[in-house]
Protein backbone atom coordinates (compact mmCIF):
# COMPACT_ATOMS: atom_id res chain seq x y z
CA UNK A 1 0.00 0.00 0.00
CA UNK A 2 2.75 2.46 0.97
CA UNK A 3 4.71 1.60 -2.18
CA UNK A 4 1.63 2.52 -4.22
CA UNK A 5 1.45 5.85 -2.39
CA UNK A 6 5.10 6.52 -3.13
CA UNK A 7 4.61 5.59 -6.78
CA UNK A 8 1.52 7.83 -6.96
CA UNK A 9 3.54 10.64 -5.41
CA UNK A 10 6.38 10.14 -7.92
CA UNK A 11 3.85 10.34 -10.76
CA UNK A 12 2.48 13.55 -9.26
CA UNK A 13 5.99 15.02 -9.09
CA UNK A 14 6.58 14.18 -12.73
CA UNK A 15 3.33 15.98 -13.55
CA UNK A 16 4.44 19.16 -11.80
CA UNK A 17 7.98 20.14 -12.75
CA UNK A 18 7.75 23.24 -10.50
CA UNK A 19 7.66 20.88 -7.53
CA UNK A 20 11.13 19.58 -8.44
CA UNK A 21 12.46 23.14 -8.28
CA UNK A 22 10.72 23.68 -4.94
CA UNK A 23 12.16 20.41 -3.61
CA UNK A 24 15.67 21.43 -4.69
CA UNK A 25 15.21 24.85 -3.12
CA UNK A 26 14.00 23.32 0.16
CA UNK A 27 16.88 20.84 0.22
CA UNK A 28 19.37 23.69 -0.27
CA UNK A 29 17.63 25.75 2.43
CA UNK A 30 17.72 22.83 4.88
CA UNK A 31 21.42 22.30 4.19
CA UNK A 32 22.22 26.00 4.77
CA UNK A 33 20.11 26.15 7.93
CA UNK A 34 21.79 23.00 9.24
CA UNK A 35 25.23 24.49 8.64
CA UNK A 36 24.26 27.71 10.40
CA UNK A 37 22.78 25.78 13.34
CA UNK A 38 26.01 23.80 13.67
CA UNK A 39 28.09 26.98 13.72
CA UNK A 40 25.95 28.97 16.14
CA UNK A 41 26.91 28.88 19.78
CA UNK A 42 23.91 30.04 21.85
CA UNK A 43 26.25 30.99 24.71
CA UNK A 44 28.24 33.54 22.73
CA UNK A 45 27.17 36.86 21.22
CA UNK A 46 26.24 36.73 17.53
CA UNK A 47 28.95 38.30 15.35
CA UNK A 48 28.19 40.96 12.73
CA UNK A 49 29.19 38.54 9.96
CA UNK A 50 26.83 35.90 11.33
CA UNK A 51 24.00 38.47 11.54
CA UNK A 52 24.45 39.12 7.81
CA UNK A 53 24.01 35.41 7.10
CA UNK A 54 20.87 35.34 9.24
CA UNK A 55 19.29 38.11 7.15
CA UNK A 56 19.07 35.65 4.25
CA UNK A 57 16.46 33.86 6.38
CA UNK A 58 14.75 37.10 7.42
CA UNK A 59 16.10 36.97 10.97
CA UNK A 60 16.65 40.66 11.66
CA UNK A 61 16.90 40.70 15.46
CA UNK A 62 19.99 38.74 16.45
CA UNK A 63 21.00 40.17 19.80
CA UNK A 64 19.84 37.18 21.86
CA UNK A 65 21.60 33.97 20.74
CA UNK A 66 18.87 31.80 22.30
CA UNK A 67 16.16 33.57 20.28
CA UNK A 68 18.26 33.18 17.14
CA UNK A 69 18.68 29.47 17.88
CA UNK A 70 14.93 29.04 18.35
CA UNK A 71 14.15 30.96 15.16
CA UNK A 72 16.61 28.83 13.19
CA UNK A 73 15.18 25.61 14.58
CA UNK A 74 11.63 26.70 13.70
CA UNK A 75 12.71 27.55 10.15
CA UNK A 76 14.53 24.24 9.84
CA UNK A 77 11.55 22.27 11.13
CA UNK A 78 9.11 24.12 8.85
CA UNK A 79 11.36 23.55 5.84
CA UNK A 80 11.74 19.84 6.61
CA UNK A 81 7.98 19.45 7.05
CA UNK A 82 7.32 21.23 3.75
CA UNK A 83 9.90 19.06 2.00
CA UNK A 84 8.29 15.89 3.33
CA UNK A 85 4.92 17.00 1.98
CA UNK A 86 6.43 17.27 -1.48
CA UNK A 87 8.84 14.35 -1.17
CA UNK A 88 7.88 11.74 1.43
CA UNK A 89 10.57 9.42 2.73
CA UNK A 90 10.72 5.94 1.25
CA UNK A 91 10.44 2.90 3.51
CA UNK A 92 14.24 2.48 3.29
CA UNK A 93 14.89 6.09 4.30
CA UNK A 94 12.53 5.76 7.27
CA UNK A 95 14.48 2.92 8.88
CA UNK A 96 16.04 4.08 12.13
CA UNK A 97 19.52 2.90 11.21
CA UNK A 98 19.38 5.10 8.09
CA UNK A 99 18.37 8.21 10.03
CA UNK A 100 21.60 8.34 12.03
Amino acid sequence: MQNKLILDHQIQLESFPGDQEKIQSLENRIKKLGEICNELNPYLPVSAEFKMRLREFNIQEATDPFQVTNALLRLLEDSINELHLLKPLSEEEMRIENLR
